[in-house]
């Protein structure tokens, strides 16, 4: 049996609360409106200039977004066909983990499902991928990460996986594109040690819940 099943996967939704029943879940009875760079999007509450193309993957677009009205920086997952998995996983989360570690994964601030499709909005984080940070010392005489900073990161990730674990949700896709890095100021210069980084999320798309 698959685990993105999409048999499944309906199969597993019908028999829990209705996702329109929480709050930031909107069904629309038409298609996905044209998303694009440089085009402005109505979503329910939210007013977005789409910026530029965040990354590709084969069932999504991720965009960032200016929420016009308050000039705030968020993504919007643009997901086909609709992933509507991913938004229970996040409702989940928000129920089944302390609030002192819900920071450490991708939150949801909106999900919308079409016809064609679904869109998620949620939090920025800036700093690229675990992936790209792997990638940028490529390019350095080093040419692979420190081990102090390989161990910093293995640290976290096991953190982050146990803590799943320990709110009974299996994560499907672990890999280093999934996780997201923030970051805290550090009074260094150079250019990959002048801000911190900082585990700051790790993407649900994959993840399944166990009851």
């Amino acid at each position: 049996i698959s685990p993105a099943g999409l048999r499944l996967i309906d199969s597993l939704l019908s028999t829990v609360t209705p996702l329109n029943s929480y709050p930031g879940f909107t069904f629309w009875d038409c298609t996905i409106p044209n998303i694009n760079p440089k085009i402005t999007v109505k979503m329910a509450d939210y007013s977005l200039r789409v910026d530029f193309v965040l990354g590709e993957g084969a069932f999504a677009t991720v965009y960032q977004a200016t929420n016009l009205t308050t000039s705030e920086k968020l993504i919007l997952k643009v997901q086909k066909p609709a992933n509507p998995w991913e938004f229970y996983i996040d409702v989940q989360l928000n129920h089944r983990l302390q609030p002192r570690v819900r920071h450490l994964f991708n939150i949801i601030r909106a999900a919308h499902l079409f016809k064609n499709g679904s869109v998620l909005l949620g939090d920025l984080h800036n700093c690229g991928t675990l992936l790209n940070a792997v990638n940028l010392y490529k390019n350095r005489s080093e040419k692979v990460m420190p081990h102090a900073l390989v161990l910093y990161f293995a640290s976290c990730i096991l953190h982050m996986v146990e803590q799943l674990h320990r709110a009974r949700v299996i994560h499907a896709d672990i890999k280093p594109d999934n996780f997201m890095l923030g970051e805290r100021c550090s009074w260094k210069t150079s250019v990959l040690t002048r801000k911190m980084w900082t585990m700051a999320s790790l993407s649900s798309t994959w993840a399944r819940a166990l009851t």
